[in-house]
């Protein structure tokens, strides 16, 4: 009977409505249980489970009074109003104006964008466009039955809600957490809960260290229009430094870049002048299908002699000692590259790299300027012999302040093909040839060589119920003549083939030079294996070994000793996975000799145990793996990740030298989340050759629907730690 009494008054109320002008005119819908008018007084009166609707607004009532001369709705009892993404509740009498725009509300309670919880004595609706909040509590967080006190919350005289551009304005605000005050601040304006982007404070980030103090980051972000932003964040230290911080981004109509950077108003760490860096990168799409890309990466000089540190490392933005830049146009088609650029280095390298202490310091004078560098690469479908041909021109221009100019330009024409046979066997062959013309201190040279191979592989196939297996043994005789024709260019200070290394993925390669201005010489053979098991649970297990026979020891690898091709017979070089679906994962890489000496290790274990993640890592390079390092690198990793509870994990990186025994750095991380919160504590520590730790404390405060969107949904509306 009920839902044929609602049918009526939905029928009836437009008859009603056209006895109260004002209120049709503004195109509101209402339903009601029961719905009356007074003509004498032009009061529309409607009872029992009313709704009233306007354009996005919905206001739910008991019973409501419109008064057709002043144009005002009275509101008896309790209420809500949903408009757009808040919901505004109250107990109290209220009355607003005809379009549910404007007017008082006491006790008003407000829920924006299904996060922010304000609560105020009163509430104000101007015109739809603001809503003003008196004697406010504000939070995202559940306020639970045995407590009323939530993790945080925000004690304001006022809060404006500017609907139009989003944002919120808290005045003589108080930050609390547990129910005690942290923070004031007379001013403060937020995006609105739910924006993703909008000009405001984003998180502070606190830490202390022995080298700055305590420090603090207050970043502010700009939203400047739909395609650009920009950050700008003051660092201040307590030992004295102060550093603004900046931070550009820009989307443009054929690309994007990001510029950031840090300039020393104070530095207490060097010996005064100016301090900073910049740093950038960007990609545009250009004409007929060519790409420009940059990087820029400068820092201010320091005295290294001295004992000056970088910016960088000194504020702990980067331990790298090299800063790259580089300007690049390329163009990839389906069967050719090309790109030229330019580039240079800086160097915060001072170190004495073989013991002779006269010249051998990197320095900045000491890092060539690369202007230009030229690679195309063209293959073509060779329809005489089959197969692929290709052809590959370089060039390359070095400035260097001590050395003076160094100029190369090469080129190589290669050629592969395979043959399937119907026994499984599969043959190919393949022949390049490589030279290039040198300008070194006004003198040209110029070298060549070619370079023939022949390929056999025999790949085996079986399966046993779920698992398949895979075995094929590869064979490689490849020949080039015993040395160059020419000249070799032998200055590690301007060839790009200074380092080589030895491992699986190369062992089957015709030259293990990474240049273009060294080719491996002589007769020699390339024998191995690769076997792979693959069940179809998901798990599979892979491995590969082998080794390089020659005719003779050219001695092309005695700069790289550890690497085990510096002797006539190559070391064995063997490598092995194994993989579980999202649970386990080892992988190791070894090189060893006749004596079983290894001279290079590197394994990798990766695994998940319900709430534990780890990563565990190996690495053993013997002297002279890495270019002019001189002595053993020996060492461990351990990352791990715990999840403590619903709320709480923890993180932690370490590495240890085994060698000496001796930690090389750790960071560790405890985080606590909750329905309206994170909260990161850090620990970073860096230590030196000598024993001396550098440490740094941190701590960063997200608070979900207040300059971040941070919330844990999966835990929300749960009480406790």
């Amino acid at each position: 009977m009920k839902y044929y009494l609602r049918l009526f008054y939905v029928f009836a109320i437009a008859l009603c409505l056209s006895q109260a002008p004002a209120f049709a005119q503004q195109s509101a819908s209402l339903v009601a249980d029961s719905i009356s008018y007074i003509k004498g007084n032009g009061i529309l009166i409607a009872r029992g489970d009313v709704k009233v609707y306007y354009q996005d607004t919905v206001l739910i009532a008991d019973e409501i009074r419109y008064n057709q001369t002043t144009e005002k709705i009275e509101i008896i009892g309790p209420f809500t109003i949903q408009r757009g993404t808040q919901l505004t509740i109250s107990g109290h009498d209220s009355v607003l104006d005809a379009n549910l725009q404007s007017g008082l509300i006491l006790g008003a309670r407000a829920l924006i964008d299904q996060q922010l919880q304000i609560a105020a004595q009163q509430l104000s609706r101007v015109e739809g466009k603001f809503d003003v909040f008196q004697s406010v509590v504000a939070s995202t967080c559940h306020v639970c039955k045995n407590s009323a006190t939530p993790f945080w919350q925000i004690r304001a005289k006022r809060i404006i809600h500017d609907k139009a551009n989003n944002k919120l304005f808290f005045e003589s605000a108080v930050l609390d957490f547990l129910g005690l005050p942290v923070f004031y601040v007379p001013k403060l304006s937020i995006p609105e809960p739910g924006v993703t982007r909008a000009s405001g404070i984003l998180v502070p980030q606190f830490s202390t260290s022995n080298t700055l103090g305590v420090t603090a980051k207050v970043p502010y972000y700009f939203a400047i229009n739909d395609n650009s932003d920009a950050t700008i964040t003051p660092f201040v230290s307590a030992k004295g430094s102060f550093i603004v911080e900046g931070e550009y981004r820009k989307r443009t109509q054929n690309g994007a870049f990001i510029l950031n950077g840090a300039v020393a108003l104070a530095d207490k760490l060097n010996y005064g002048g100016l301090s900073g860096f910049i740093e950038g990168e960007g990609a545009f799409d250009l004409a007929n299908d060519f790409q420009l890309a940059f990087g820029i990466d400068i820092a201010n000089s320091v005295n290294l002699a001295g004992g000056e540190k970088s910016f960088k490392e000194n504020f702990s933005y980067s331990n790298d000692d090299r800063l790259k830049n580089f300007l690049l146009v390329s163009k990839t088609t389906s069967n050719s590259y090309f790109q030229v650029g330019t580039s240079f280095t800086q160097s915060f390298r001072y170190k004495n790299f073989d013991g002779d202490l006269a010249d051998t310091k990197e320095v900045d004078p000491n890092v060539p300027v690369v202007l230009p560098e030229f690679y195309l690469r063209k293959n073509f479908n060779n329809s005489i012999l089959g197969g692929k041909l290709g052809l590959t021109l370089q060039s390359v221009t070095l400035l260097q302040s001590t050395s003076g100019q160094y100029s190369r330009i090469g080129g190589r024409l290669d050629w592969q093909r395979y043959w399937a046979l119907n026994s499984g066997l599969i043959l190919g062959a393949g022949a390049h040839a490589n030279a290039n013309i040198y300008l070194a201190d006004g003198k040209p040279y110029a070298n060549a060589i070619p370079l023939v191979a022949l390929e056999a592989r025999y790949p085996v196939y079986k399966n046993i119920g779920k698992i398949t297996h895979v075995i094929e043994p590869i064979i490689q005789v490849v020949w080039a003549p015993d040395n160059v024709f020419g000249t070799l260019n032998s200055d590690p200070n301007t060839s790009d083939s200074t380092t080589a290394e030895f491992e699986e993925s190369n062992l089957f390669s015709i030259n293990r030079f990474p240049g273009f201005d060294a080719t491996e010489a002589g007769l020699r053979a390339n024998i191995g294996v690769q076997y792979k098991m693959h069940n179809l649970n998901g798990w599979e297990f892979s491995a590969t070994a082998g080794r390089v026979f020659r005719t003779k020891n050219l001695n092309q690898f005695d700069l790289f000793t550890s690497t085990g091709l510096n002797t006539r017979n190559s070391d064995y070089v063997g490598a092995f996975s194994i993989q579980l679906p999202n649970k386990f994962a080892l992988s190791s890489r070894l090189l060893f000799d006749d004596t079983l000496s290894a001279s290079k290790n590197e394994t990798k274990l990766a695994f998940k145990f319900r709430k534990l993640d780890m990563n565990i890592g190996y690495v053993w390079l013997q002297e002279d793996s890495v270019l002019n390092d001189n002595e053993r690198q020996h060492e461990a990793t351990v990352q791990a990740g715990y999840q403590l509870n619903d709320f709480w994990s923890f993180s932690a990186d370490w590495r240890q030298n085994l060698n000496t025994h001796s930690p090389i750095e750790g960071d560790f991380g405890l985080e606590y989340e909750n329905e309206c919160a994170k909260v990161n504590f850090s620990l970073s520590l860096q230590y030196d050759d000598t024993g001396n730790v550098a440490r740094e404390l941190g701590m960063q405060i997200s608070l979900a629907g207040l300059g971040s969107n941070s919330k844990k949904i999966n835990y929300a509306r749960r009480c406790g730690f």
